[in-house]
This record gives structure tokens, C-alpha cells and sequence, in this order.
């Protein structure tokens, strides 16, 4: 059943609501919203290894990930989060914590860092880059 456009609102209440999240997808995702959705409400993930699912989920420890297309593996993975509640409680912590350094604040503040760093003038450098003809 296709449930047609949600607002943002409901989409999180429902994360809220559920056990874990499963991204099943066979074609390459650059940045898949709904995985980090999942792990911003602080829910573990299964997601297929394709497109940039490893740079969010890594196997084991933030997530589970199973080869695209993959039914069994997929399931396996699923009935493994129902089997070991232990396992999802680590990975939803390990998973919001992963999403945390990934949020628009936070990687704003280390790029700044990045450029606060490469515009320190070094120790016995001027600050004031020479002029053209001056040296």
C-alpha cells in the first residue's frame, strides 16, 4: 500500500513507534535520508551495502548491513536484532551517536575549525600575506 507524501512530523513520530529500521534498497543511494532518520530517533538500522549506506552504517557497529539483493541475509539480519536485544540497544546508541557528528551544526563547526587552523599565520609569519614585487 502506498501511503503518498507524509509530513516530517509523522515520519519521526512513527520512528518513534518502531523496533528498528530496514532499508532494503538494490540500487546506489548517495545519502539515504530514511537510514538517518531511523538513527537520529535512535533505532538501529539494516541497510543493503550499495551506493553511500557504508558511510553511514558500519557492520557491527552502527548498524547491520547485508549484500544488496540479499533476501535471506536481510532477514537474517532482522530476526538477529529480535533475537538480541542486547546487540540493538548498542547499535541504536552506537547509530545516534554516529548521527550526531553527521548533523549540519556540527559539521559546520569542524569545518570552521578546518579554516580557523588554515588561516593561522605560522610562528614567524605575518598574518598579511607579502605583496606583489616585495619579496
Amino acid at each position: 500500500r502506498v501511503f503518498g507524501t507524509w509530513p516530517h512530523s509523522a515520519i519521526m513520530h512513527a520512528w518513534q513507534r518502531s523496533l528498528f529500521g530496514v532499508l532494503p534498497s538494490v540500487g546506489p543511494e548517495a545519502c539515504a535520508t530514511v537510514i538517518m532518520e531511523a538513527m537520529a530517533s535512535g533505532k538501529a538500522v539494516v541497510a543493503t551495502d550499495v551506493g553511500g549506506m557504508p558511510d553511514i552504517v558500519d557492520h557491527g557497529q552502527t548498524g547491520l548491513l547485508v549484500p544488496s539483493g540479499d533476501s535471506h541475509a536481510l532477514g537474517h539480519a532482522m530476526q538477529t536484532f529480535l533475537d538480541d536485544r542486547a546487540l540493538l540497544a548498542r547499535l541504536e546508541a552506537t547509530g545516534l551517536a554516529r548521527i550526531e557528528r553527521l548533523k549540519a551544526g556540527a559539521v559546520v563547526t569542524r569545518i570552521e575549525q578546518v579554516y580557523r587552523d588554515v588561516l593561522r599565520p605560522a610562528p614567524g609569519r605575518s598574518a598579511v600575506p607579502a605583496q606583489q614585487g616585495s619579496g
